[in-house]
């Protein structure tokens, strides 16, 4: 097994303990399906009501996750069902958010036509999207860890790694079907910046990382890839040290059984080729 495989399991494992010891906790799952038009991503109200009985599950007195999957019919090319699977999933995500609430964890993706449940009669329903509500009761339980035990910084992997080294950087997401980081992102680039700009003959590779479809339409985990670069060269470091691509869901870490599974291969990750 290879070292960059080594690291990767360890990373992975340490994680998981991690979030396994910090949290005693049950969950309740809410799951409904709510039905388009035909090349449509307006909701109707037989939507509408589906949705609100969904709403009425999410407490504030309890953590609450929020995951909405579109899909479509096999009509129209793979691009465009992509597309408009998307823009389903989002019109839900608008709707709930206009209801002000605010669960913890909000995810939308789009499936094209890739997953088909329905059949014969019932092939309208195929123009769909999936909402799952998870309600988690936790009880939090202090665990003192050093922090070098959780995760390595930026900085101490760019000195210590050799070529071909690569590490995923951690806390760095995006909004939904976008190359736009979310906010909290912007912390963990400059950490990345810095130890770029104290170790200046270190050149490294960015290479994104999707979850969910192995159909990597548009090339969304190249822009997400090209995001932190444009980042980087904006904030001063040469182009010549750089170099960006994507790898679509070519490289998955797991199975993607659950959300937590799902944003762990949503990734970008970089990869020392000079030092």
């Amino acid at each position: 097994m290879s070292k960059t495989t080594l690291l990767t399991v360890k990373y992975f494992l340490i994680f998981l303990f991690l979030f396994c010891s910090y949290f005693g906790f049950s969950q309740q799952k809410y799951c409904n399906e709510v039905y388009f038009s035909s090349d449509s991503d307006s909701l109707t109200l037989a939507s509408i009501k589906r949705i609100d009985s969904l709403i009425m599950k999410i407490n504030p007195a309890y953590k609450t996750e929020v995951f909405i999957a579109g899909h479509c019919d096999s009509i129209g090319d793979e691009k465009y069902n992509y597309d408009l699977s998307l823009r389903r999933a989002h019109s839900v995500e608008t709707y709930i958010v206009g209801k002000k609430v605010k669960p913890d964890s909000f995810m939308t993706c789009g499936y094209g036509d890739t997953r088909l449940k329905y059949k014969t009669n019932e092939w309208g329903k195929n123009r769909r999207a999936e909402i799952t509500v998870t309600v988690i009761s936790t009880e939090e339980k202090k665990v003192v860890v050093k922090k070098d035990t959780v995760k390595p910084s930026i900085a101490g992997f760019v000195d210590s790694a050799k070529i071909g080294d690569k590490m995923a950087l951690q806390n760095i997401t995006f909004y939904g079907g976008s190359d736009i980081p979310l906010p909290e992102s912007y912390k963990t680039l400059d950490e990345l910046f810095t130890s770029l700009k104290d170790k200046p003959s270190v050149e490294i590779s960015i290479e994104g990382h999707i979850c969910c479809f192995n159909n990597d339409v548009g090339n969304l985990s190249g822009k997400r890839a090209k995001a932190v670069y444009d980042y980087l060269v904006n904030k001063g470091i040469g182009k010549d040290r750089l170099s960006y691509k994507g790898l679509g869901h070519s490289q998955p870490l797991t199975n993607e059984r659950n959300e937590l599974e799902r944003q762990m291969n949503r990734r970008v990750e970089i990869r020392v080729m000079k030092k």
